[in-house]
């Protein structure tokens, strides 16, 4: 695959983060279809060790070009990554490079946020698909595993799109109107949005996408049938969901991701959160 190298100033660093299935790869392949955009897909889970936090723009560059094994081409204005997992240090890894480039080069942290509940029937709907657990059904005992392991992260990208004054990216919003969602979010690092985006899907296979399946290796044209679809899921199991989701262990993570979902509470000082 063809790349971009780096502009003599890489003027923009984006950071994409969010929980599991909550919609950072659909939002990283969108904002990668822009010509002048270059970004990475979870360059920390790709392989194993850790990569090495960079120091600089030019130097994470070409610690992902080489990781990626891809070739290049004309300038980009944009560079960054997206990150996203529930295992501990994936977003700090993020958190640490963001601090790094941050001192040479303007930094914007975007997090796409779904309600928990859905990115939790969303993961078992993509055990069951795609990963080879056929009986990753909804439980009660399931249900606590996994927001217990979302917690911490939830934490963690809040601490680092509140340092950073990131913008959140509501899943809702970006699926049922991408293309005000995309034009808000390029305004904000001095790029237009163009409507060739939406159909980043007909490039076929992409080869840098690491995450989503379906936008990996069948990728489709944005639409509002998955958010549609964990709506309905949760109908369905609503008194199951509500034993564990309102117990007491889970109020912040329950408080804090409606007040953010319903405006009430962003982490955003410029351009302010993208409802």
């Amino acid at each position: 695959m063809t790349l971009a190298p780096l502009a003599r100033v890489i003027d923009e660093f984006l950071v994409i983060v969010g929980l599991p299935r909550s919609g950072t790869t659909l939002l990283t392949a969108l904002l990668d279809a822009h010509p002048r955009i270059c970004l990475f897909y979870e360059p920390w889970n790709s392989s194993s060790p850790r990569p090495a936090v960079p120091s600089d723009v030019e130097e994470f560059r070409t610690a992902m070009l080489g990781r990626f094994g891809l070739r290049v081409r004309e300038p980009v204005h944009v560079t960054g990554f997206k990150e996203t997992s529930i295992e501990p240090g994936s977003i700090g890894w993020a958190a640490s490079v963001a601090d790094s480039i941050a001192r040479s080069c303007r930094v914007h942290v975007i997090w796409i946020h779904r309600d928990p509940i859905h990115c939790v029937l969303s993961k078992l709907e993509a055990a069951r698909k795609w990963w080879g657990w056929p009986n990753a059904h909804l439980t009660r005992d399931t249900l606590i595993d996994e927001l217990r392991q979302l917690t911490p992260r939830f934490q963690e990208l809040h601490e680092l799109a509140s340092k950073h004054g990131g913008v959140v990216v509501p899943y809702e919003s970006l699926v049922q109107d991408p293309a005000a969602v995309l034009s808000q979010l390029l305004g904000a690092i001095g790029e237009h949005f163009l409507p060739a985006q939406l159909d980043y899907y007909r490039a076929g296979p992409q080869p840098k996408v690491m995450g989503d399946v379906e936008v990996a290796e069948r990728p489709a044209a944005v639409s509002v049938d998955s958010a549609l679809a964990r709506a309905a899921e949760a109908e369905a199991h609503r008194e199951l969901i509500a034993s564990v989701w309102t117990s007491p262990e889970f109020s912040r993570l329950r408080e804090e991701s409606r007040a953010i979902l319903s405006g009430k509470r962003g982490v955003a000082s410029s351009p302010g959160p993208v409802r």
